[in-house]
């Protein structure tokens, strides 16, 4: 790919082209369809949404860039403010993309790195990686392949604010979203996570953070960086081997290992959020991966860009939930939830129970018994996280919950651990992983 789109003018223009020609379809399709009846009126126009539902998410991922970013970020909202289609169109989106031409990529690290610094490193061309901001490139130094180097796309960075601006205009160009207090507040909140995504210094601050945090861990890996060669827009750090958890290698470790490495992700997620205040957002299979040993496997972090602070105004009435919800206390939960602001206390026992029922549901690995009894309760008492396809049930009573009438959008720090763990216990699940987890959050209860 020769360069993203650049130019806040194009970039408008281009999406504002979008936002239109999907409101007119809307339209156009709307009036085709006043002479059906009304239940094939209503068929017709959602077809017709779910068509330039696609067509707007295809057009996000060829602008690259922030975009794409944005149109996750809005997928964790999705059932709140926008129509379905949209929403499941959304959630397509994909963080991997082609890499810039290395023609546009060295003038960018020789900017950040200087000319003298570069001279001390052999740079592949080829990039090793590619997301929707950054790729990576492996480097070595006297002789030794030790470094990879994460660098920016140029731009991305200046655009972010036009580019949010851009895509809130044009939902409602659209008319998919109704602009509000609330949605304004949401959209300010992700455009600051996505501001500091772009923030290096903070992700290498925050690296250090959590390899200082891990050290004594020898379970996990987190790669050293180099202080001295990053910058705003260049981290520079050690190249860490490891395989991706789907690839056969891990996929034929025994079950014990497999096990081992589940339980690391796990106490991983709690960790930081019962005993950090710190929790990495994006839980793309990409940002792990997993050193293969000769009998002790390890769990490596790679990415350290959305890893957000957690206040304790939130982590407190979090963590007393989330321990509720693992004994099924539909009481107490529903009460950390009015807390954490899921809820309010004007809203009706169903929307309140609705909601409760989705917490105590989700935390059903972290029980000393399985209610339900299927054939993911194994005998021994350990849990088939495969098998239990939990996800999926838990997503049925979760969308049920959602349309309850008077349901509440739950704040951004809420949505974003929501996606968090959907990606561990998705992360778990792919290593087929049967295990006994009371205990990982039974060590917090006081």
């Amino acid at each position: 790919m020769k360069k993203i789109k650049q130019g806040g003018f194009s970039r408008r223009l281009s999406l504002g082209v979008a936002g239109a020609r999907g409101g007119l379809g809307l339209l156009q399709a709307r009036a085709s369809g006043l002479l059906l009846s009304k239940d094939k009126q209503q068929l017709h126009n959602d077809l017709a949404l779910e068509k330039e539902a696609r067509r707007f998410v295809q057009h996000l991922g060829e602008l690259k860039g922030a975009y794409v970013k944005i149109g996750q970020m809005l997928a964790l909202y999705g059932e709140h403010i926008l129509p379905a289609p949209v929403t499941d169109a959304l959630h397509t989106l994909e963080s991997a993309t082609n890499p810039l031409d290395w023609s546009v990529i060295e003038p960018a690290i020789m900017a950040e790195l200087g000319v003298d610094n570069l001279s001390d490193f052999v740079i592949d061309p080829k990039a090793m990686a590619a997301a929707s901001l950054s790729q990576v490139h492996k480097a070595s130094r006297d002789g030794n392949a030790s470094h990879c180097f994460k660098i920016q796309y140029p731009g991305i960075a200046d655009a972010i604010e036009d580019d949010f601006k851009n895509v809130m205009q044009m939902l409602s160009l659209a008319r998919w979203v109704k602009s509000g207090k609330q949605l304004e507040v949401l959209a300010l909140e992700l455009k600051t996570y996505l501001l500091r995504e772009v923030d290096y210094r903070h992700e290498l601050n925050t690296a250090e953070k959590v390899r200082g945090l891990l050290k004594a861990d020898q379970r996990y890996v987190v790669p050293q960086f180099f202080p001295q060669h990053c910058s705003d827009k260049l981290l520079v750090m050690e190249l860490v081997d490891g395989e991706d958890v789907l690839s056969d290698r891990v996929q034929s470790l025994s079950q014990q290992r497999r096990d081992s490495l589940a339980e690391c992700m796990l106490e991983l997620f709690f960790k930081e959020i019962f005993e950090w205040g710190l929790m990495q957002t994006d839980p793309n299979f990409g940002n792990y991966r997993i050193q293969v040993g000769a009998e002790v496997d390890k769990l490596v972090l790679l990415d350290f860009g959305a890893v957000h602070p957690l206040p304790t105004t939130f982590t407190d009435p979090l963590n007393r939930t989330i321990l509720s919800a693992q004994v099924v206390d539909t009481q107490r939960v529903i009460e950390g939830l009015i807390e954490l602001n899921c809820l309010r206390e004007s809203d009706s026992d169903t929307v309140k129970e609705s909601f409760a029922d989705f917490c105590c549901y989700i935390l059903e690995p972290f029980r000393e018994s399985y209610r339900g009894g299927g054939d993911y309760a194994l005998s021994d008492g350990r849990y088939d996280w495969r098998a239990s396809k939990l996800l999926k049930r838990a997503g049925k009573i979760g969308s049920k919950g959602m349309v309850v009438k008077g349901f509440a959008v739950p704040p951004s720090e809420f949505m974003l651990m929501v996606r968090k763990l959907t990606g561990v216990f998705t992360f778990v699940s792919a290593l087929g992983a049967k295990t006994k987890s009371a205990h990982i959050l039974s060590k917090y209860r006081r």
